[in-house]
């Protein structure tokens, strides 16, 4: 466990064209230092990752910073001993199941991995992408389970898209929070499903997201050209989809929402719940200060069964029977 090696497999970026497959990586984290490690990196191109087992990561089981990355069918927080699966999470707040990093990590396929027990599944940072949705990084068809035993506090997107990122799809995946499994540190857990941070001309489309201890979904400082259809988000704790665009955090534009259903996202919470100020229990909850019809909400959308109610808004929004797609 020499502490100079932070990467067990290492891809290098002249390297192109390599399958890793049918592998099993056990990042050993009881032994290894929690930060830096790698458990996979991949720096090359048209590299492709299937069928791999990962778990016990001590910080990073899956990096990628080349362009043309597949990642398909890999089973993450999980190991296989004497034929049989077994947990093994990564239970350190660092732990990031797969991160995608820089300009040069572009046109990515994550698609039908499961990924259980980290603090994060999936993380998009700084990757810029361009506008063409031919050309877009495509995260699709994953079940995401949170790790909700982490105390005292591993919150976080499960799906987070950060920075200059760009150009992203992210289509049929199922985000549950682990909320409801919580219980040493269920008052004060800090999870979302989807997180949109910065990043611009992004997709969702079709994900069942729920069982969160905050939202479902979050978009905010400075997001722009935003599609939201035919989402489902239900059973969080704060809000179905909450838009964050005020205060020290930019305001978001051109995010439209067509046929979202968001329902019962008014689970019970403890006082000492994160964000106790904040409005709650609303299918759409908007704080965008002065931005003038930046948001669109297609009248097909589902949002009344909520406490509160379907909209609560800071600053104006649009309600249309037609609401453009500012990204698809």
């Amino acid at each position: 466990m020499d502490t100079a090696l932070q990467k067990m497999i290492l891809v290098t970026r002249i390297a192109s064209n390599v399958t890793i497959r049918n592998l099993q990586i056990d990042g050993n984290s009881s032994l290894v230092p929690e930060r830096g490690v790698q458990d996979l990196s991949v720096e090359g191109s048209n590299v492709t990752v299937v069928d791999n087992h990962f778990g016990d990561s001590a910080s990073i089981s899956m990096f990628f910073n080349g362009p043309h990355c597949v990642l398909r069918h890999n089973t993450f927080g999980k190991l296989i001993t004497n034929g049989v699966s077994r947990a093994a999470p990564g239970m350190r707040p660092s732990r990031t199941a797969i991160l995608g990093y820089g300009r040069n990590a572009s046109q990515f396929l994550i698609e039908s991995n499961n990924i259980s027990d980290y603090n994060g599944a999936i993380s998009i940072n700084d990757v810029p992408g361009g506008t063409d949705p031919v050309l877009a990084g495509v995260i699709s068809d994953n079940a995401l389970y949170h790790n909700a035993i982490c105390v005292p506090d591993c919150g976080g997107g499960q799906i987070y898209v950060a920075g200059r990122s760009s150009n992203i799809k992210i289509t049929n995946n199922t985000i549950n929070g682990g909320w409801a499994e919580a219980s040493e540190n269920r008052d004060t857990l800090e999870s979302y499903g989807i997180e949109i941070d910065k990043a611009s001309y992004v997709y969702t489309g079709s994900n069942q997201t729920f069982n969160n201890s905050i939202s479902g979904m979050w978009i905010g400082n400075g997001a722009n050209h935003i599609t939201i259809e035919h989402d489902t988000v239900y059973n969080n704790g704060l809000d179905g989809v909450q838009i964050a665009g005020n205060g020290r955090l930019a305001q978001v534009s051109a995010v439209s929402i067509i046929g979202l259903t968001s329902y019962q996202n008014d689970q019970q919470r403890d006082p000492r719940a994160p964000h106790p100020t904040l409005p709650r229990f609303w299918g759409v909850m908007i704080q965008n200060g002065d931005a003038s019809n930046d948001v669109c909400i297609q009248r097909d959308s589902d949002l009344a069964a909520n406490a509160r109610g379907a909209i609560y808004s800071e600053g104006s929004y649009s309600r249309s029977a037609s609401c453009p797609h500012p990204y698809n």
